[in-house]
């Protein structure tokens, strides 16, 4: 696997393994994704974060695999299981040679969020994020927070961060922010669908109530707008048209939710 860097090629190895490999040859598999995840875990705590990890290339192409595979000791599930992400991945996605949000952008992004918010401690916790980084277009998303649930019953996220082709106002820096702000959802209810109770007052203070909109969406935006605020993060901030007062309202409010945790 250590030369697949484009999703079409790994759906290409999935398609192949699911019919050759032996149950003998999934486990040295699982075997050789665990390996390079505790060997990212490593370099991330080298590089003194943690709790994320920021994957393009051959790296998402296997971190993608190991988050998404839940191995089997029964070689008729895991063909199952690999065949569905092969089909996932050539139904719904499309590789590109564009160039959306570098990595070195997505880490001083991430670095603010640790500044401000203490996100890895607070936010994750325990868990790791992956922030995965693919060339690629999917058919009805820009970017996605995806959801799993753990062993010990918890739920973490990751975040695909793809070529987009439905919003063209955000910036890239702001549409990492959005996703963080779907992971902060998860740590405060455990369901990135749900925003907490509390939230309703916020959207009245600024007479967004009366409005219709996607609630949990619209949170994703306020973390992100409590965000760029930081002189790092103000060229990235596409919500010029929201009065300054509002964004800090979004800091006072996440500031206290997230020490809260």
């Amino acid at each position: 696997m250590n030369t697949i860097s484009r999703l079409s090629d790994l759906a290409a190895y999935l398609k192949k393994v699911a019919v050759t490999f032996s149950q003998h040859d999934y486990e040295q598999l699982h075997q050789e994704l665990r390996a390079r995840y505790e060997q990212l875990i490593m370099e991330a705590f080298m590089d003194r974060h943690p709790g994320w990890s920021v994957a393009e290339g051959n790296a998402a192409c296997m971190m993608y695999l190991y988050r998404n595979w839940s191995f089997s000791r029964r070689a008729e599930e895991n063909v199952a299981q690999l065949s569905a992400l092969a089909n996932d991945i050539t139904e719904n996605y499309d590789d590109c040679d564009d160039s959306f949000l570098t990595a070195e952008a997505a880490a001083e992004t991430m670095k603010v969020a640790e500044r401000v918010y203490d996100f890895s401690k607070r936010v994750l916790c325990k868990q790791h994020l992956f922030i995965f980084l693919f060339h690629a277009k999917h058919r009805t998303e820009d970017s996605f927070c995806r959801c799993m649930n753990t062993t010990d019953g918890s739920v973490a996220a990751d975040i695909y961060m793809l070529i987009p082709h439905k919003d063209h106002e955000a910036t890239p820096r702001s549409m990492l922010l959005h996703e963080l702000g779907h992971c902060v959802n998860i740590a405060l209810t455990g369901d990135p669908e749900v925003p907490p109770e509390d939230f309703t007052l916020v959207m009245k203070l600024i007479g967004a109530d009366t409005v219709e909109c996607d609630v949990p969406e619209f949170f994703a935006h306020c973390f992100a707008m409590s965000l760029l605020i930081e002189p790092d993060l103000l060229k990235a901030d596409p919500f010029k048209m929201v009065p300054q007062n509002h964004k800090q309202m979004f800091r006072t409010y996440f500031e206290y939710k997230i020490q809260n945790l």
